[in-house]
């Protein structure tokens, strides 16, 4: 007799996840089924059918169940709570390792010249990386607003090094702003993932 591997005895894991739903929860899976996977979807209705929360498959016909098409935003809108919990470690990651760029710059410029721009520039740098970190623990709008405001100021230092070359090329003021637009939107979305 063969003995069936551990795989499959295994519950896949949408199955698991929708089990423990509760009612509300399943409902809004239902409402947005067309965005699950095929096997999820369908797992879903038949625990609706088990709970009685529908009678048949006829009955996903009502409004109640349908999905409004996303308007859209310009930033996304995550309802689930883990998925919001990695999409703001991640963020705040990528924040704090940009936060270690002016740390290197400006210990070079100290090293090379000991300026005081230099230390301005590493305890910038060392700023951004706390605040960064202070969010990934918890979302705060005031440390958001604080990183905007440096973010500010990182505009202004661009535009003073912008003015002062001699040969500029469009290029990098493109580069630079498209580079800054995406840290604003980073920080922006940050505070979109708020509980």
């Amino acid at each position: 007799m063969t003995e069936k591997s551990n795989d499959e005895n295994q519950i896949p894991e949408f199955k698991q996840i929708i089990s423990g739903y509760s009612d509300e929860e399943l409902r809004k899976v239902l409402k947005k089924r067309k965005l699950y996977q095929k096997e999820a979807a369908e797992f879903a209705v038949e625990e609706a059918i088990k709970r009685g929360l529908i009678f048949s498959e006829q009955d996903l016909f009502a409004p109640e169940f349908q999905h409004e098409p996303e308007k859209f935003t310009l930033f996304p809108v995550v309802e689930n709570k883990k998925a919001r919990e990695k999409f703001r470690k991640s963020i705040t990651r990528s924040l704090i390792i940009l936060g270690t760029l002016p740390m290197v710059w400006g210990g070079m410029m100290i090293f090379k010249t000991q300026s005081i721009e230099g230390i301005l520039i590493f305890l910038f740098g060392v700023s951004w990386s706390l605040i960064s970190f202070k969010l990934m623990q918890s979302v705060n709008m005031k440390l958001i607003n604080f990183l905007f405001l440096l973010l500010i100021v990182v505009v202004g230092y661009f535009v003073k090094i912008f003015v002062t070359m001699n040969y500029l090329k469009w290029i990098d003021v493109l580069f630079s702003a498209i580079v800054l637009g995406f840290i604003a939107y980073s920080i922006g979305f940050l505070g979109r993932l708020k509980d």
